[in-house]
């Protein structure tokens, strides 16, 4: 009976009840499952876990990364990548901003650079002389027809007191006057960098540009001419005539007209004229054409209108009236011994005209 009782006692221990399990193992057993309560409760009641990705399922518990840490991370690098490449294109900005700064700067200095190992050469030939005496001795070498000789003291004088003015740019006028337009092209931009002439420098540097044909460059020139000295109205007629030689009338038109504000009454008269003749060769004749008819009315047309009667006429087809024109108005301009007739036929209008007909060239021609 006892063992029995004890039998009995022995299946009772073995059939305790979870409740009774817990209850009795004390805290080390009852941390687990507290440790899944916290985090249970932890989270909304509505939340659900995010499903791990097939390569987090095959790494340790302890390697896995939540998946909202791994957003977080993203973010930032993307932020990261954004503020870089921000930050790159401002510096770019100012990259290009400071080299296009000091583009002519530094283009000035190489060439001041490169000059200055020619004016190095040509120092040493006048060694023993100074400045001023180069100067005074260029002036009498340029008088009695030994320009080169002048030219090349006065390059010497300036390379040895650079703060002697002028010198430069008539050096460069030498060389201009007697065709050598590389050299004078040079010593025309080197006086420009010294400060000296600039005006003037342009423009030269403009018609030797015209002579090469290089019309884009020419017109940069006379533009910075005109800017350096916006009461010159030769510098607003070139750029006229060489947009007109870019096929540019109608921006020809409007610098004909600041020319001739600034020029006297002869000068006016040529530049009204060749605006006309701009106008005419960009297809505007109705305009010339009526302020023709009120000239007309108001007497007898000057040779300036006479030519632009005849000038409609060549753009109308008409070239037996407009020989008839040119020679009345050569007829008209004897007194004056063809100054103004010839201003006016020499305009590319009529230039490019002649080239096709043979008697509006005989017409146009000015008599010596």
């Amino acid at each position: 009976m006892a063992e029995s009782d004890r039998e009995e006692r022995g299946r009772g221990r073995l059939k305790i009840t979870p409740e009774q399990r817990r209850f009795f193992g004390g805290a080390r057993a009852n941390q687990p499952e507290a440790e899944e309560v916290s985090e249970a409760t932890a989270k909304p009641p509505d939340s659900r876990p995010e499903p791990a990705s097939s390569a987090e399922q095959h790494l340790p518990s302890q390697q896995r990364v939540p998946r909202r840490v791994r957003k977080l991370r993203f973010s930032s690098v993307f932020e990261m990548q954004n503020l870089a490449l921000v930050l790159g294109a401002i510096i770019l900005i100012g990259a290009t901003f400071y080299v296009g700064k000091k583009f002519e700067f530094w283009k000035y200095k190489l060439a001041t650079r490169n000059e200055a190992k020619i004016a190095a050469k040509a120092t040493g030939e006048f060694a023993g002389a100074s400045a001023e005496e180069l100067v005074e001795n260029a002036v009498m070498s340029e008088r009695v027809g030994h320009w080169d000789e002048a030219a090349k003291r006065l390059i010497a004088a300036k390379y040895k007191n650079i703060s002697l003015g002028g010198v430069l740019f008539h050096a460069a006028k030498i060389y201009y006057d007697h065709s050598e337009f590389d050299a004078a092209d040079r010593l025309f931009e080197s006086s420009i960098g010294f400060g000296e002439n600039v005006d003037a420098s342009n423009y030269f540097r403009g018609m030797i540009a015209v002579s090469r044909n290089d019309f884009a460059a020419a017109e940069r020139f006379f533009e910075a001419a005109a800017n350096a000295s916006p009461f010159n109205p030769d510098y607003y007629y070139s750029l006229a005539e060489t947009l007109r030689k870019e096929h540019r009338p109608k921006d020809a038109v409007a610098r004909y007209e600041q020319a001739a504000r600034r020029g006297g009454e002869t000068e006016q008269t040529i530049c009204h004229f060749k605006a006309r003749m701009a106008a005419i060769e960009a297809g505007d004749v109705d305009p010339v054409r009526n302020e023709l008819e009120q000239k007309r009315q108001l007497g007898p047309l000057p040779i300036d209108w006479m030519l632009t009667e005849a000038a409609i006429a060549i753009h109308q087809g008409d070239s037996a009236e407009a020989v008839k024109l040119i020679e009345e108005a050569r007829e008209a301009d004897r007194p004056q011994l063809d100054a103004r007739f010839a201003a006016c036929v020499s305009d590319r209008f009529f230039s490019v005209a002649c080239q096709s007909n043979a008697e509006l060239a005989a017409a146009c021609r000015v008599n010596p």
